[in-house]
């Protein structure tokens, strides 16, 4: 077996714990810590914010060090980082403790462990079925918004909020073990090239493929990069603001919290399915293509939850047509990352990038929050976030690869099908 199959392995359980924890857990105790803790709902989606502006902070300085060194040191650092900050939080009695936990130990935690790692790794340990491999990796994001949201619930129902984030510290610290272990830099430095190969260093054999090569200030200088990044912004301000005010909606309607996590949990089983189904759409269609129809697949999405009556019925519309083309928003991404400026640099050019979508991911649960507290539901918030989709699908349409030049690109013959794909 190709050893990068493993560091997808190591990547999938990185990517269910950095967005598992901070995203879908946090959404979890997000209306029972605002009570125990008197905090307004406006107020602890600013700790949510805060924990983005720290890892937009930190992602530049991360994802250079990804490139250099390889993904195990800093992995390992966030695996202790996620799981102290889960542990402030048990002991949170204020708000300065939850900004602590939450939105510093845990930030960097989760920014460790995130795309910055599992993504740009797996993207070098595989060219021809990066597609395939980034797919199944990302499912990670997908998969803890089904083994998350229930069991948390029946925690904190059985233990208190303050025992569930003791719970999950434990869990964290033995998973993140466990993906840091089998995480390696790239497949030259084990005798290896990209989907298996023999490496050409080794064997003397002629490289097949002409990959993508564009630095950090490169990819910089293209406006690929810079529509992308708009267009990941835009329907990232929609993504993280639903995501974290999702379950609040669904009990704010009267329905119970049991019901809202069973819907959270339907809608990342579709996410999850969605993933590999898309992996093979992207083989056919250009990647920006797939974008533009994910992005505007979550505009429909909270389109319906508005309009629809607070029922069962109407959250289940809504979890089919959104996690079926919302969930595969970070595949498509990553992919686009990959095959617009190729594998070397992927660390700081993704790091590069992530400030601006920590500020929009800052901006989604802070929209939220603050208008709840000023009109007292989310009516308003969620048509915003419908709109950012549509803006970020018009935007991700424009984004067409960048040009190549003499040092953007090299090898002798081009890739069948993913290399011609990503030029066109």
């Amino acid at each position: 077996m190709f050893y990068g199959w493993l560091v997808v392995a190591g990547a999938f359980v990185s990517h269910l714990l950095s967005y598992g924890v901070l995203t879908v857990a946090f959404g979890v105790f997000f209306p029972f810590m605002a009570e125990a803790l008197n905090l307004g709902r406006g107020l602890l989606a600013g700790v949510a914010a805060a924990a983005r502006l720290v890892s937009a902070a930190l992602s530049p300085l991360l994802g250079p060090v990804v490139d250099r060194r390889g993904p195990r040191g800093v992995m390992a650092l966030g695996v202790l980082s996620l799981a102290g900050g889960a542990g402030v939080l048990a002991a949170a009695g204020n708000a300065w403790q939850v900004f602590l936990g939450y939105g510093l130990v845990m930030a960097f935690g989760s920014i460790a462990l995130g795309e910055l790692t599992g993504d740009t790794t797996v993207a070098r340990w595989f060219v021809r079925r990066r597609g395939r491999a980034l797919a199944v990796s990302t499912m990670g994001l997908s998969t803890a918004g089904i083994v998350i949201p229930l069991p948390v619930a029946l925690l904190i129902g059985a233990l208190g909020w303050r025992g569930a984030w003791l719970v999950l510290a434990a869990a964290i610290l033995v998973l993140g073990a466990a993906a840091t272990a089998v995480m390696r830099r790239r497949p030259e430095d084990y005798g290896l090239s990209p989907d298996g190969a023999p490496a050409p260093r080794r064997t003397g054999a002629v490289v097949p493929a002409a990959e993508v090569s564009f630095g950090a200030r490169e990819a910089a200088r293209t406006p690929a990069f810079w529509l992308l990044v708009i267009s990941t912004n835009l329907a990232g301000l929609g993504f993280f603001g639903v995501n974290l005010h999702l379950f609040s909606y669904v009990i704010d309607g009267g329905l119970s919290a049991a019901v809202a996590a069973s819907m959270i949990t339907y809608l990342y089983t579709l996410h999850t399915v969605a993933k590999p189904l898309w992996g093979l759409i992207a083989e056919r269609v250009h990647v920006r293509h797939c974008i533009a129809v994910c992005y505007a697949g979550g505009a429909v999405g909270v389109l319906v939850l508005l309009l629809a009556p607070a029922s069962v019925a109407g959250l289940a519309v809504f979890a089919t047509v959104y996690g079926l083309t919302r969930g595969a928003q970070s595949f498509v991404t990553s992919l686009a990352w990959a095959d617009y400026f190729g594998r070397e640099a992927q660390g700081a050019i993704r790091g590069l990038a992530s400030p601006f979508r920590h500020l929009s991911a800052a901006a989604g649960p802070v929209v939220g929050g603050v208008l709840y507290d000023v009109t007292g539901d989310y009516r308003l918030a969620f048509a915003i976030f419908a709109t950012a989709f549509l803006a970020g699908a018009a935007v991700a349409l424009a984004a067409a690869p960048p040009a190549l030049s003499g040092r953007a690109a090299h090898g002798p013959a081009t890739l069948p099908g993913r290399s011609k794909r990503a030029r066109s």
